[in-house]
């Protein structure tokens, strides 16, 4: 994966590092837990984000681990942009979407599933194809047992542009209505 980023990144064109984050974006995320984030944004308000993560938690008698894989769809419900910074951007969302953990012991550490409710914004400058985030995702356990769930997550994303994507929230003023 990180090869494949690198690969693009060499065979980029100047404009590469001068244009909004869209298309599809890779980075990392730290927190509960810490691992690889990935977004796709095909659309200006609408983003499908997700993770490839593990934890290694001290519980009573010893440590225990697990990976952990979630996929959301989200879309952005506002741009708290402010007049005193007119070139950022920090778009809010809201997003629904599954949670597999696997490993970390037996029966319900074993394996489990969830379903999460993230919460997030996003910061970005304008033309800069880098956004840093932060994310909480409450959620509900769903198989082997009920249980409530949470994950919480800052991270950033190098995008790289999808061809004929929709710009986002590009409006160079920030009392402008936004598209959506």
């Amino acid at each position: 994966m990180v090869l494949a980023l690198l690969s693009t990144l060499a065979h980029a064109d100047d404009t590469a590092f001068t244009r909004n984050p869209e298309g599809f974006g890779l980075g990392i995320m730290l927190g509960a837990p810490t691992g690889f984030s990935f977004a796709w944004r095909p659309e200006g308000r609408f983003m499908v984000d997700g993770g490839l993560a593990w934890s290694f938690a001290a519980v009573p008698g010893g440590v225990t681990s697990y990976v952990q894989l979630h996929s959301d769809f989200c879309i952005d419900i506002a741009d708290m942009r402010t007049a005193d910074l007119p070139d950022m951007h920090f778009p809010v969302w809201v997003g629904v979407g599954p949670r597999a953990h696997f490993g970390g012991g037996t029966g319900y550490d074993a394996f489990n599933l969830a379903a999460r409710v993230p919460f997030g914004m996003g910061f970005w400058h304008t033309n800069l194809p880098i956004e840093g985030f932060v994310e909480l995702a409450p959620g509900i356990g769903v198989f082997p047992r009920t249980e409530f769930t949470m994950d919480a997550a800052i991270g950033v994303r190098f995008f790289i542009a999808a061809p004929g994507g929709k710009p986002r929230m590009t409006s160079p003023d920030p009392d402008a209505t936004p598209a959506y």
